[in-house]
């Protein structure tokens, strides 16, 4: 209490540390009083008019001002505090590092001092803060002005900070190089000793230009809600750019936004030339905005010929204004960023003056002399709904009424250093990227996707993978393919790790069986050494990543129902995840297509999978600190490390990995066994094994040469499955493990599945299994959007479905033609073929093949044909194969072999032109 009732005042409140260490004190001794039972608003009368006296007096005035209808508790004044200080620490580590860069590269003439300077240049109505030398932007930042050469690409045309010739990566690997900080970039320092102020876009230990997570919300498309389908628009924004020397205001305006959860007041600019309006990212998920869809854009960037697509959430914004309490809806579309730098607002004899004039403006005289961030850009679309009356107070100023209040723009002066204009242009496209490719008459598969070559990073990769490869005590040992200069760049994600851990044990606090099965897996890893545990859990400093960690349960598997996935594309804000510091590598898998066709071929037919294929091969001894994870046995007790010692399930290049330490093994019993080399060689996808032999000796031998291959890289194949009963006792003789034992009821059986199809050994027939798919019908949606989504999870490689999805298809693009809204109610019409549609998906079981082409026939065949037959219509066109045998008696007979349907493109084509392309 003695130190609360001594605060040390602070008298200026630009003075950010100190207001800083007032709030600190605050904070912790307030904590104290409420540890010992003292709630802070007990003695709030004898303290707040100690803390108000200990506070700037415009802060003071402008708390007075919004608390005024209501009695102020101490924990109202330390919030307001909290908020102030957080925004100007904001504000203070944006502007700070132009001022340091800029104010280096303009010279003052020495007829004049620099506040003379300034008191020249500024006259009336200037904009605050106007002794700070940096650019501002309504939609971006682009500075233009002398400076020094680049940090990375070395030019003269712009700061280090806003280099954008070279990647996120280039620039560290140079920093890297070079020997630099990450934090201020100069060689003479290290990030751990480094004084200067953290990223001011995501707050991470690293300079703003070396920002992943900047760069990533330039470029990448919005992280979006599963399930939701983009909508196209066209949008246009061109910003004038002045610098701060040169006296510009900007329509400005402080707003209060409501949402579903909180409210909170932000900063508004209006900018007519933009054809959409924008709203910060966090400030809508804070809020709790409604959702209004999803609307894809193409971004032409200033000078640029190619747009960078970007999909984005649409929200519903509600607002209010300040002063009058008028609501306000407006639609907006959310975005990373909105702009770079704050925005000057008209200094406090501006505001003085306007308000002599009855121009209320939005914000107080105390916010005037400040710099605010802008949350909510209001393009043309709600641009001039929101505008009233303009009043021009001379040539190149004019104050405007809005919805939300009076704003100050124009040119506050005649002198401007530059003037730069900054360019967005999103050009409307008609149908999104996805729907082109599922209509157009280009996209018919015509072009064979397999005949390219790998590319020279793949043939590097490949290389150093041969290069590196051991095998070491009955397994082999890989290392993983990092990036260049990514491994040592790499910061430990321990934190994100812990955090998310720490969900997963309140978890099993609720469900003791899941955790009981957690940990049963973790315990056999343990017991075959699949992890260990880390000998640097303690070694804050050492180098690693942390791998969060969660449950999959599929109730559909045999064995393994629960399997843990350790998250490799995780991070912290702004820095690296593993899975972008390591290669994917070249994709070195069979066609799916092509092995189903061949997996038909035999009329004996067999499967398998490997055990745990990716935890069979040991990683190098350096990678295995990357794995680390954090696990418990108590759930009582602090968590400990672990580490794997083999490649794991999660990781980017995981899948490359298993499949060229397969395919270089197998190469050793290329000359041994060259019959079942060729088979392993195209028939092994992922860890399953598609294969089939002529008769039941050749496929025993077969099977026991590939057990005897895969156990000399210390892998086991098992649950082996076939057509054949008698392969299948063979098997059991050999003591070779089955999919199901032979006591087992055949109707309890669950259906196999082979690359995505379901397979009826005892009957020899495969078809496509709709449970999956008439569980997601059963939501009763009726949207396009929906109906979209259902013909996504159609997996139907070969067709046998093809008549039945066609028709989907084609309703699809009716919906398309009459421009139906992808939420909007159906036609009545269309919704009745819908219907329609979905009654009948119950009946898809029913659609089956014989697995094997030529069925239970036991005749020797003399003649084999295949005929493809070709039709269209005005609606879609397709073709079909069909194997056509006759045998030494002469008896004809035929066997699917696959289809492919498309529905007919938008522009007209003939009817011969269409027959011409299915058969092709």
């Amino acid at each position: 209490m003695n130190n609360l009732l001594n605060l040390t005042p602070v008298r200026k409140s630009f003075d950010v540390i100190a207001l800083r260490n007032l709030y600190d004190q605050l904070e912790v001794n307030i904590r104290g009083l409420e540890s010992l039972g003292i709630s802070p608003d007990s003695y709030s009368c004898l303290l707040f008019p100690i803390i108000m006296k200990a506070i700037p007096p415009d802060l003071a005035l402008e708390y007075n001002r919004k608390h005024e209808k209501k009695q102020s508790q101490i924990t109202d004044l330390t919030e307001y505090l909290r908020d102030e200080v957080q925004s100007r620490e904001r504000t203070k580590a944006l502007v700070k590092p132009h001022e340091s860069q800029i104010k280096g590269s303009h010279q003052y003439s020495n007829k004049y001092s620099e506040r003379e300077t300034q008191q020249k240049v500024h006259s009336r109505f200037p904009p605050s803060n106007h002794n700070k030398s940096f650019i501002r932007a309504s939609a971006n930042e682009l500075l233009t002005a002398a400076y020094s050469n680049c940090l990375f690409c070395k030019e003269n045309t712009h700061l280090s900070e806003l280099c954008e010739n070279l990647s996120v990566q280039q620039k560290r690997d140079k920093l890297i190089k070079e020997r630099r900080c990450f934090l201020c970039c100069n060689n003479s320092c290290y990030v751990k000793k480094c004084k200067k102020s953290v990223c001011s876009f995501c707050q991470g230990r690293h300079a703003r230009a070396i920002c992943f997570k900047l760069e990533n919300s330039k470029k990448q498309n919005s992280h979006l809600d599963s399930g939701e389908k983009p909508i196209d628009v066209k949008t246009t924004s061109s910003n004038s750019v002045m610098n701060n020397r040169g006296g510009v205001l900007l329509q400005c305006v402080k707003a209060e936004i409501i949402g579903s959860s909180s409210k909170d007041k932000i900063f508004c600019l209006f900018d007519n030339g933009s054809e959409k309006s924008f709203i910060k990212k966090n400030v809508s998920r804070r809020l709790g905005l409604k959702n209004l869809g999803l609307e894809r854009l193409n971004i032409y960037s200033f000078g640029s010929k190619t747009p960078k697509k970007q999909t984005c959430r649409k929200v519903e914004v509600r607002l209010r204004n300040v002063l009058s309490g008028e609501e306000t809806v407006i639609e907006a579309v959310e975005i990373e960023e909105i702009s770079r730098a704050t925005l000057s607002l008209p200094n406090q004899d501006a505001w003085r003056e306007m308000e002599s004039r009855g121009f209320r403006l939005t914000f107080s005289c105390s916010e005037s002399s400040e710099s605010c961030e802008i949350s909510l850009l209001i393009g043309s679309d709600f641009y001039w709904s929101l505008t009233n009356r303009i009043k021009r107070l001379d040539s190149s100023l004019v104050a405007v009424e809005t919805s939300l209040g009076w704003s100050l723009q124009g040119k506050c002066d005649e002198r401007n250093d530059c003037t730069s204009v900054h360019l967005i242009h999103s050009e409307e496209e008609s149908i999104s990227a996805e729907l082109r490719r599922f209509w157009e008459i280009e996209s018919l598969g015509i072009r064979d996707k397999d005949s390219v070559s790998l590319g020279n990073g793949d043939e590097e990769i490949l290389s150093e993978f041969d290069k590196s490869i051991s095998f070491v005590e009955g397994r082999y040992r890989v290392s993983l393919p990092w990036k260049p200069g990514m491994r040592e760049a790499l910061q430990n994600n321990k934190t994100v790790a812990r955090k998310r851990f720490e969900g997963l044990v309140r978890r099993f606090k609720c469900d003791h069986e899941l955790f009981c099965e957690y940990k049963d897996v973790i315990d056999d890893y343990v017991k075959e050494g699949i992890v260990e545990r880390s000998s640097c859990d303690s070694l804050l400093n050492s180098q690693g990543f942390y791998l969060p960690h969660h449950a999959v349960i599929r109730s559909d598997k045999t064995t393994s129902r629960l399997r843990i996935v350790f998250d490799g594309s995780a991070h912290e804000d702004g820095h690296s995840s593993l899975n972008q510091s390591l290669y994917t590598g070249p994709n070195l898998h069979p066609n799916i297509f092509e092995l189903l066709l061949r997996f038909r071929e035999n009329p004996v037919a067999f499967t398998a999978d490997v055990k745990s294929a990716f935890l069979q091969i040991e990683l190098e001894l350096p990678d295995r600190d990357f794995t680390r994870f954090f696990w418990t046995d108590n759930l009582n007790n602090e968590p400990y490390v672990l580490n794997f010692t083999r490649v794991l399930f999660g990781l980017r290049p995981s899948p490359y990995l298993l499949a060229a330490t397969l395919k270089h093994h197998f190469e050793k019993y290329k000359e041994q066994y060259s019959h079942t080399f060729d088979l392993l060689n195209s028939s092994v996808y992922v860890d399953d094994l598609i294969g089939g032999r002529n008769d039941v000796p050749d496929a025993l031998r077969t099977t026991l040469e590939c057990l005897q291959i895969f156990s000399d890289a210390g892998m086991l194949l098992r649950k082996w499955r076939t057509n054949s009963k008698h392969l299948n006792l063979l098997w059991q003789q050999e003591g070779v493990e089955t999919e199901f034992s032979e006591t087992s009821a055949i109707d309890l059986r669950p259906p196999i599945k082979v690359l995505g199809l379901a397979w009826d050994s005892e009957r020899d027939l495969i078809y496509f299994d709709p449970k999956d798919l008439l569980k997601f019908l059963s939501r009763k949606i009726e949207s396009k959007r929906f109906i979209l989504s259902v013909v996504g999870r159609i997996f139907d490689p070969i067709g046998i479905l093809g008549p039945f999805v066609i028709k989907l298809k084609c309703l699809l693009q009716d919906l398309w033609t009459l421009g139906v809204d992808w939420d909007s109610e159906l036609p009545p019409k269309l919704r009745h073929k819908w219907q329609q549609w979905s009654s009948e998906a119950e009946d898809l079981t029913e659609i089956r093949i014989p697995r094997y082409y030529l069925g239970e026939l036991d005749q020797e065949i003399s003649i084999f044909e295949i005929h493809c037959f070709s039709d269209a219509s005005k609606t879609a066109y397709g073709t079909i194969l069909y194997l056509r045998f006759v045998t030494r008696n002469n008896e004809i007979d035929t066997s699917f072999i696959c289809s492919k349907g498309r529905v007919a493109p938008l522009k007209s084509l003939t009817l011969p032109r269409l027959e011409l392309t299915a058969a092709l």
